[in-house]
């Protein structure tokens, strides 16, 4: 029987070989899902404005920068992040901690609101982070979420927006509104591509009118 250390070369062989096989599938299953993604916003997305501009960012996120902004938006970014199925041990480790395929839409408005508030879902990969602002208070909130708020803020218009998102997603992990850019800022895992992202952009676009028109300088 030969020697373990002959079948050194081989094991380091065969690992690279592994490593490079799941990095060039996962990639390419990322792109496809990115671009999967990307086609099933791409009919709702005239009402965040005209035109997009479209960057990849590595193989785990794609950028879409809405150019020419319809009212009540100055600029919006929708951020499509992927689970990184590009390295083997890295997406093993994120999945295990509860990290999916999310979205994020960052938009800043003409008229920017009065208070900030910030809602986080601890269940979910980014609504678990971040410490709590100075200045805002505790509100009560559903689900086991946890709600933060400047005094005078609109809680009914954030509620209903959360509401309605809730329903029309596979789950909200953060709405932040906010004085400074960006003004409006939610992070949602996307829904089936059977359903309308118009379901999801909707309420956006309704919470970005209601603060610009009662809550704006």
């Amino acid at each position: 029987m030969p020697p373990l250390e002959a079948f050194g070369p081989t094991i380091v062989i065969g690992l690279i070989l592994f490593v490079m096989l799941w990095f060039a599938i996962g990639t390419q299953r990322n792109i496809r899902m990115g671009n999967d993604l990307l086609r099933w916003l791409q009919d709702a997305l005239p009402m965040l404005g005209r035109r997009t501009t479209l960057r990849w960012l590595g193989s785990s996120a794609v950028e879409l920068g809405i150019v020419e902004a319809e009212a009540p938006f100055r600029e919006a970014t929708v951020l499509a992040v992927l689970e990184p199925r590009d390295v083997a041990l890295l997406w093993a480790y994120a999945r295990w901690r509860g990290r999916r395929d999310f979205v994020i839409v960052r938009a800043n408005l003409r008229r920017a609101p009065r208070f900030s508030m910030d809602v986080r879902d601890p269940s979910g990969w980014t609504g678990r982070n971040g410490d709590p602002d100075d200045g805002l208070r505790p509100r009560d909130w559903p689900g086991g979420c946890v709600a933060l708020a400047s005094p005078g803020a609109d809680e009914a218009a954030v509620r209903t927006a959360w509401t309605k998102l809730t329903g029309a997603t596979a789950g909200v992990w953060r709405l932040t509104v906010q004085p400074v850019v960006p003004h409006v800022e939610v992070h949602f895992r996307p829904p089936a591509r059977t359903s309308s992202p118009a379901g999801v952009l909707v309420p956006i676009r309704d919470l970005a009118a209601t603060l610009s028109g009662a809550g704006g300088h």
